[in-house]
C-alpha cells in the first residue's frame, strides 16, 4: 500500500509537472519537493528515530508549500490593485483585507531563483549589509550598493539594489522618507515587472506604518489624559463631594474616550499586519529593531534557562539572600504555604538590614495576603520598615463604579513575575511563587511544568525595573500600611520561622530550635517542618550555582500594560516574529483560546509553508477548565485554517504551565504571556527575547522533551473539505469533561476568560 500511495504522488507530480511548463524557480522547486519527500519516505521505512523522522516531515512538507506556492505563480497573471491604507475591521477568524500583488504572500520578497542569479559582486554587498556586523554598522556596504545602482543603472539588477537600499534606509537608518524616494525610482525602465509590483506595495506599506506611529501617539495621549483626571479624582478630598463627584464624571469620560480609541486601535492593528506581513523581516531584525522602553540594551547578558522547578527556586533563594542594596518583587500569585513564608521571611530579614525593597502583588491572585479584612498581616510586618513599600494591583473596589461599562476592568491583574536585585539581578517566567511550581514531580504529583529565566546584567535589570516601576506607579496600585493602633497579631515569627526551616532544608541540614523562641515561632516552624518532610528533591542547594550552563546573548524585555494602559508591546513583538519567520515556529504555552491578530498571523505563517508546532494542555492535564473549553470549541478550526500547525498535549501526568517561543532557532522568548485575551487584551505581561542560536537550541529541546512524552492531535478531512477528528480532546476527558463541553458552547464569554 506504501509503495502504490507513492508511486500514485510521484505520478501526480509528473502529470502537475508535465501539463505546464515550469520555469526556473518552480522546476527547482519541484526537484526539492520530490527528494525532500523521498528523503522522509525512506527514514519513515528504514525505521529511523522519531525526532529524525519528524525533521524529515517538516523540510518536506515545506518544500511542497514551496513548490505549490511556485506552480500557482506561474499560472497567475500579474496584477497589482489599489489598496486602502484605511483601518479595516474584520469578522473573527477571518483573514483580514489582502494586499493583492503580483507577489505570492508565500514569497520572501522575491524568488530564489532571482536571488541565485544576482552577480556575484552584488550577492557580496547584500551579504555584507545583512550580516550582524553589517547592520550595526550599515553605511559603507549602503554606499557600496549606490555605487553599484549608479555603474549599472541599465542593468536588470539596478532595481534589485535600489530595493535593497531601500530596505536599509527603512530597517537600519529609520528613514522612511528616503526610502520612499528610492522605491519610487524603481520600475522606470519596466514599470510591469515585479520588483516594480513589490515597491508600490512597500510604498503603502510605509504610508501604513506613519499611521500606525499616529495610533500609537493617539493612545498614549489619551491615557496620559485619564491618568491624569484620575490622579485629580483620587487627591480631592470627600469632605469637598461635588468637586468629588464632578471629577469623577470627568474622569469617566476620559477614561471612555480612552477605551474606544484602544478598541479602534486594534481593529487598525489587523488590517495593518495583514497588509504589512509580507514586508517583516528575518526574526533576527526584528530582534535588532525592537528599542526597549528605557533605550538601554546588552548584547553581552548572562542568561540560564531554568526549566527544573527546584533549580528555579534555588536562584531565587540565592539571589535574594545575596541582596545587598534593593529589591522589587512582583507577583500574580504567592501563597500562604512554605514557599510565600519563606521568601517573605527573606524580604523581612533584608528589610531589617536596611535594603530598599518594594513588593507588588496582584489583588485577585494572592487575595488570602491581600484583602483587606484580616488579610494583610503578613505583609503589614513588612511597612513596619521605611525602607519598604507593599502595593496591591487592581483590588475589586476600585473598579466597581467601572464594571458596567466594561465588566473586563474587574478582573484586570498584574500577572508579572519579576524579581530584580541590586539592579543587576533579575528573574522572569512563568512561576508564580507556591509549592506547585517549585517542587519536583517526585514529591508533588500536582507540580507544574513551567519555565524562568535567570539573568546579570544591569541593562537588562534597569529594563526590568521600567516595567516594574510602570505597574507599581498606577493610581490602581495600592499602599498597604501599618494599622494606625499597630499591628495586632505580631507575624514576624511566622516569617522567621519559615525563612530558617526552608533554608534548612534545602541544605540538607537538621533544623535546630533558637533556645529563645516564642510560642509562635515554635509552632509555625513545627508546622513548616511537617509541611517538608517530603519534599526530599528539595535538598541540593548547597553550592548552587545560578549561572551554571548559562549563555552570553542579547536580550530584551517586552512589556504589556494591563487593560488600564496603553502599552502592548508582546502581542506586537510576537506578531512580527511569526510574520518574520523563515524556517519553524514553536510555541509551548498552557492556555490556548486564539485571539483574532493571533490567529491571522499563525494563519499567514501556516500559509508560507513555516512549519508549526505547539505544545499545550488536553482537557486531562489542565488546571483551568474555562480555558480548556474555549480550546475544545476552535481546535478543528485551527487545523482547518492554519496549513502546516500541529498540536500536542500533556495527556494527564504533568500540567503545563510555561510560556514559551522559539522562532527559527535564533530567537527565544520565555515570560508570563499567555494565548488568550486575557494576556492580549486584559492582563498586564513581560517576558525576555534572548537572541541566540545557543539559548534557543536549549529552550527548543525542552519543548521538544515535553513533546515526547505527550499525545498529538490529528484530524482527517472529508470529501467536502471538512475536518473529522482522528484523536483529539475527546480521547483525554480529564474530570467534569461534561461541563468543559457545556462550557465550549458560550463561546462570548472567550475575551473574559
Amino acid at each position: 500500500m506504501k509503495k502504490l500511495l507513492c508511486l500514485m504522488l510521484l505520478l501526480n507530480l509528473f502529470l502537475i509537472a508535465g501539463n505546464t511548463p515550469l520555469s526556473a524557480d518552480a522546476r527547482s522547486d519541484y526537484e526539492n519537493y520530490v527528494s525532500t519527500y523521498q528523503a522522509y519516505r525512506n527514514a519513515v521505512n528504514e525505521k529511523k528515530p522519531a525526532a529524525e523522522i519528524l525533521e524529515l516531515l517538516d523540510t518536506y512538507q515545506k518544500a511542497k508549500a514551496t513548490y505549490e506556492n511556485s506552480y500557482n505563480r506561474q499560472k497567475t497573471p500579474t496584477t497589482v490593485e489599489p489598496v486602502s491604507t484605511q483601518p479595516q475591521a474584520t469578522s473573527s477568524g477571518a483573514t483580514a483585507t489582502r494586499v493583492a500583488a503580483s507577489v505570492n504572500a508565500a514569497d520572501v520578497e522575491y524568488s530564489a531563483a532571482t536571488r541565485s542569479q544576482i552577480p556575484t559582486g552584488l550577492q557580496r554587498i547584500l551579504d555584507q549589509l545583512w550580516s550582524e556586523s553589517g547592520r550595526k554598522n550599515p553605511d559603507q556596504a549602503m554606499k557600496l550598493l549606490s555605487t553599484f545602482i549608479d555603474s549599472n543603472s541599465n542593468s536588470q539588477y539596478a532595481d534589485l539594489a535600489r530595493y535593497e537600499l531601500a530596505k536599509a534606509y527603512e530597517l537600519l537608518k529609520e528613514d522612511a522618507t528616503t526610502s520612499e524616494k528610492i522605491l519610487n525610482q524603481i520600475g522606470r525602465s519596466n514599470p510591469n515587472s515585479r520588483l516594480a509590483a513589490l515597491a508600490k506595495e512597500r510604498i503603502r506599506y510605509l504610508a501604513a506604518s506613519k499611521q500606525y506611529v499616529q495610533w500609537k501617539q493617539a493612545l498614549d495621549s489619551k491615557y496620559d489624559t485619564s491618568r491624569e483626571s484620575y490622579s485629580k479624582y483620587l487627591n480631592t478630598s470627600w469632605l469637598a463631594f461635588p468637586v468629588k463627584v464632578t471629577r469623577w464624571i470627568g474622569y469617566a469620560g476620559k477614561q471612555f474616550s480612552f477605551d474606544k480609541t484602544q478598541n479602534d486601535y486594534v481593529k487598525f492593528q489587523i488590517w495593518y499586519e495583514e497588509m504589512g506581513a509580507r514586508f517583516a523581516p528575518p526574526v533576527e531584525i526584528t530582534f535588532d529593531l525592537f528599542k526597549a522602553v528605557n533605550n538601554s540594551s546588552d548584547d553581552n547578558a548572562e542568561v540560564r534557562l531554568a526549566y527544573s522547578n527546584s533549580e528555579a527556586w534555588y536562584s531565587r533563594w540565592k539571589i535574594l539572600n545575596e541582596a545587598r542594596q534593593s529589591i522589587d518583587v512582583q507577583y500574580f500569585i504567592m501563597d500562604k504555604d512554605i514557599f510565600g513564608y519563606s521568601m517573605l521571611g527573606v524580604l523581612l530579614k533584608k528589610a531589617k538590614d536596611g535594603l530598599k525593597i518594594r513588593l507588588l502583588l496582584d489583588a485577585r491572585g494572592t487575595k488570602k495576603l491581600t484583602r483587606k479584612l484580616l488579610g494583610q498581616d503578613l505583609l503589614q510586618e513588612l511597612t513596619e520598615y521605611p525602607n519598604v513599600e507593599v502595593k496591591t494591583f487592581n483590588p475589586v473596589h476600585s473598579n466597581l463604579l467601572m464594571v458596567f461599562k466594561d465588566p473586563r476592568k474587574l478582573i484586570a491583574s498584574n500577572h508579572d513575575k519579576i524579581i530584580v536585585v541590586d539592579e543587576e539581578y533579575a528573574i522572569i517566567g512563568g512561576r508564580n511563587v507556591s509549592m506547585d511550581y517549585f517542587l519536583e514531580p517526585a514529591d508533588h504529583p500536582g507540580a507544574y511544568r513551567d519555565c524562568d529565566v535567570i539573568i546579570k546584567s544591569h541593562e537588562i535589570s534597569e529594563q526590568l525595573d521600567y516595567a516594574f516601576d510602570e505597574e507599581f506607579s498606577k493610581p490602581v496600585s495600592y499602599s498597604i500600611t501599618k494599622e494606625l493602633w499597630g499591628n495586632v497579631d505580631i507575624m514576624s515569627d511566622y516569617l522567621k520561622a519559615g525563612h530558617d526551616v526552608m533554608n534548612t532544608h534545602i541544605n540538607n541540614e537538621r533544623f535546630v530550635m533558637p533556645r529563645d523562641a516564642n510560642k509562635k515561632y515554635l509552632k509555625a516552624s513545627a508546622d513548616f517542618l511537617k509541611e517538608m518532610s517530603g519534599y526530599d528533591n528539595l535538598r541540593n542547594y548547597a553550592g548552587f550555582d545560578p549561572f551554571a550552563n548559562s549563555v552570553t546573548a542579547p536580550v530584551k524585555i517586552i512589556d504589556k500594560h494591563s487593560l488600564k494602559g496603553p502599552r502592548n508591546d508582546i502581542t506586537d513583538q510576537m506578531i512580527r516574529y511569526i510574520d518574520g519567520c523563515r524556517n519553524e515556529i514553536v510555541i509551548q504555552n498552557p492556555y490556548v483560546v486564539l485571539t483574532e491578530r493571533m490567529f491571522n498571523a499563525l494563519k499567514r505563517a501556516g500559509k508560507r509553508g513555516i512549519p508549526i508546532k505547539m505544545h499545550t494542555n488536553s482537557p486531562a492535564s489542565t488546571d483551568s477548565l474555562a480555558t480548556q473549553a474555549m480550546f475544545y470549541a476552535d481546535w478543528k478550526k485551527i487545523f482547518a485554517e492554519i496549513p502546516n500547525i500541529r498540536i500536542f498535549v500533556y495527556k494527564g501526568a504533568n500540567k503545563l504551565h510555561a510560556k514559551n517561543w522559539v522562532f527559527d532557532h535564533k530567537i527565544g522568548v520565555v515570560g508570563t504571556y499567555n494565548l488568550d485575551y486575557l494576556s492580549e487584551e486584559v492582563n498586564s505581561e513581560v517576558v525576555a527575547a534572548v537572541k541566540s542560536k545557543e539559548f534557543s537550541e536549549q529552550l527548543r529541546n525542552g519543548i521538544f522533551d515535553d513533546i515526547a512524552i505527550s499525545d498529538e492531535y490529528q484530524v482527517g478531512y472529508s470529501s467536502t473539505g471538512e475536518v473529522e477528528p482522528i484523536r483529539g480532546p475527546d480521547d483525554l476527558p480529564g474530570k467534569n469533561f461534561w461541563l468543559l463541553k457545556f462550557l465550549s458552547k458560550l463561546t462570548f464569554l472567550k475575551k473574559i476568560i
